[in-house]
């Protein structure tokens, strides 16, 4: 009977902890999460990154294949943050485009791992995840473009007035 009230205690005790967890990230003016305390946590915390990632997590195949590839939770491997201070790694500024935040990481001037965070009901998750690609996988160059339709040549004539 004592190791179940025991056991009930340390089980309500840790939603209460993962209940102040979340409160711990300060919110800005408008009431959403402050994006930089957010993302210093997201890669501190192990059990808070996985609550903070939409799953199933689009990204691409880590076997270097061009296919779609959807991150489970069953593959995915906490990420720790970048050591900032080494010179083989060099952290863009975050793009910061309102409900999305676009985070690259350049790493010894050959691959980027790209990271897109949204804003869902005022918090920030990870919905968009990289892995390390060569840095022409992101060149515009790379990209396939469709090609646009041939413009309608306009066959009205114009009068000329004499």
């Amino acid at each position: 009977m004592k190791i179940t009230s025991f056991l009930l205690c340390l089980i309500s005790f840790s939603f209460f902890a993962c209940d102040s967890v979340e409160q711990s990230i300060p919110f800005d003016e408008d009431g959403r999460e402050n994006f930089q305390a957010f993302h210093t946590k997201f890669y501190a915390d192990s059990l808070f990154q996985m609550q903070r990632i939409e799953f199933p997590l689009l990204g691409n195949n880590p076997d270097g294949s061009t296919t779609p590839f959807l991150w489970e939770i069953e593959n995915w491997r906490f990420k720790k943050a970048v050591d900032i201070e080494s010179d083989k790694i060099k952290m863009i500024p975050f793009y910061d485009m309102g409900i999305v935040v676009r985070e690259r990481i350049i790493v010894q001037d050959a691959f980027m791992i790209q990271n897109m965070f949204s804003l869902i009901d005022n918090k920030w998750y990870l919905t968009e995840y990289s892995g390390m690609k060569d840095l022409a996988f992101f060149s515009a160059k790379n990209k396939k473009q469709q090609a646009l339709p041939e413009a309608a040549l306009d066959t009205l004539s114009v009068d000329t007035i004499e």
